[in-house]
């Protein structure tokens, strides 16, 4: 009896011990449960705040500080590279100033305390033209920055910081509305020019609309690189002709000796005898008949004088060709030139 007794209250303390065990084991369950839940929500809120930050520094480093930028600090500008959209140009066919997007191979070069346009630099409020100071002038209304020089006997420039959603008056294409971009424009009164430049920034490059058409975007029949190289081969060849020629800077109108002024001027000469149409383009690929990228010219000091000879390298039809005008009296006209030489020196540069 005392065995039979024995063997039913073991068994009955075994099924309690069980019966605990259960329940230390559920109850560990639901703790690690809690415990991962816990840590899971956390490290979600930590990634929602991450990208919240990440969002809110992007969209901070794509706007410009006007103020900075007034005081000489441009670190504002230096998220996103900058490049050349379009010009505004007067191409005097009756329609006034363009903005021509297939003008886009001007550069801008910026740094925390400098920015340089060929021959604008601006170091703080000081604008210099070609390394020389010039008088300037700060307009900042709060949404756009200008700084201007202000002379009376020489050519004015001007830098202007246009803040995104503050101007609709650069436009690539038709859908209207404000820049989509920050914008920095380069104005000089020499032909009443202006370069466009925009910073091509992740946030907002894939919603401009101030992007070129696809056209436009085809690499360019002239570029820097090669003008450069243009002149490099007229000035080796200008000491074979025992000539010294004197380059259209882009910028000042080249004057010649029978009174004729370049580029202006072009559209008032014809083509070997007939009138055509011929311009300035600075890539080659214009609107033009004839699109000039260079223009150099001879003034010839043994008499007869006046006299002279002026050489404009062009692309018709996109094929390279040399013009020359060596005409002494009244309006030129301009014929393929006939010497070899230079027709292949070009046509090399052109092609490559």
């Amino acid at each position: 009896m005392k065995k039979i007794l024995f063997s039913v209250v073991s068994l009955m303390m075994l099924v309690t011990l069980a019966a605990c065990g259960d329940k230390v084991n559920g109850n560990k369950d639901s703790v690690s449960k809690a415990a991962t839940k816990s840590a899971s929500s956390a490290i979600n809120t930590s990634s929602s705040r991450k990208d919240n930050q990440s969002k809110g520094s992007s969209s901070k480093n794509i706007k410009m500080n006007l103020s900075a930028i007034q005081s000489g600090n441009f670190s504002s500008l230096l998220n996103g590279d900058w490049k050349m959209i379009g010009a505004k140009v007067n191409y005097h066919k009756g329609n006034g100033l363009e903005f021509d997007t297939s003008q886009v191979d001007g550069q801008l070069s910026i740094s925390k305390d400098r920015i340089v346009d060929d021959q604008l630099t601006l170091e703080r409020h000081n604008l210099m033209i070609n390394g020389e100071d010039g008088v300037t002038k700060v307009q900042n209304n709060g949404e756009i920055l200008t700084i201007s020089t202000e002379n009376d006997d020489e050519a004015n420039w001007a830098i202007t910081f246009y803040p995104i959603g503050t101007t609709t008056e650069y436009q690539g294409d038709s859908n209207g509305g404000a820049n989509k971009q920050n914008l920095i424009t380069v104005w000089t009164s020499n032909n009443n020019y202006t370069q466009v430049f925009a910073q091509d920034n992740p946030e907002t490059s894939n919603a401009s609309s101030l992007t070129p058409d696809k056209k436009q975007k085809q690499s360019a029949l002239w570029n820097t690189e090669k003008d450069q190289k243009l002149q490099s081969f007229i000035s080796e060849w200008s000491k074979t002709m025992n000539q010294d020629y004197q380059k259209y800077d882009g910028t000042n109108e080249l004057e010649v000796s029978t009174g004729m002024s370049y580029p202006s001027d072009l559209a008032n000469e014809p083509v070997k005898g007939q009138q055509a149409s011929i311009g300035w383009s600075k890539d080659g690929k214009g609107n033009y008949e004839y699109n000039v990228v260079a223009i150099y010219n001879h003034n010839g000091t043994v008499p007869p004088l006046p006299s002279r000879i002026t050489y404009c390298f062009a692309f018709h039809n996109g094929k390279p060709v040399v013009l020359v005008d060596q005409s002494r009296d009244g309006g030129g006209d301009f014929e393929e030139t006939q010497n070899a030489k230079l027709n292949a020196g070009f046509n090399e540069i052109a092609q490559n």
